[in-house]
């Protein structure tokens, strides 16, 4: 079992967002298409966005309910930023958008199940409807620069 406390696992989103940003960014840097190197520095500039927030949400947080353990058999640092291998195209990037988010997801909606309270369980299914929020905004705004 892993025994940690929420702002430990806040922590880790928070570099999860930094790791996406810092993926994007370098395979921006190195794309020839036009669109899919606006669509990378858009997806780095979104993820920096979040990481941003997540950090403000951990400095303005309740100490009593970031200090709070999470007792369970998740080890969500084990969970990587999937890897956007090909990114050759738009489909492949979305692709990789739908898949880091999904991570995320799952993992907030598992948190929210095995919340000890309702302040956790509601933080965790705000999370989660944020992050599906981000990823409908992200899959909508690639897919109208693949139309163009």
């Amino acid at each position: 079992m892993a025994f940690k406390q929420l702002k430990n696992l806040i922590e880790w989103i928070t570099e999860y967002h930094e790791l996406l940003e810092k993926q994007y960014e370098m395979l921006a840097a190195v794309q020839e298409d036009e669109r899919i190197q606006m669509a990378l520095s858009f997806l780095a500039s979104r993820e920096h966005r979040q990481a941003e927030a997540m950090e403000d949400f951990l400095q303005d947080a309740d100490d009593d309910l970031m200090d709070a353990w999470l007792v369970d058999s998740q080890d969500f640092e084990s969970r990587r930023i999937p890897a956007c291998t090909g990114c050759h195209d738009i489909q492949d990037v979305l692709k990789n958008i739908l898949a880091s988010h999904n991570t995320l997801t799952e993992m907030y909606e598992l948190r929210a199940k095995l919340a000890q309270n309702n302040r956790e369980a509601e933080l965790f299914t705000e999370l989660a409807a944020n992050q599906q929020a981000e990823a409908r905004l992200q899959s909508r705004d690639i897919g109208r620069l693949e139309m163009y």
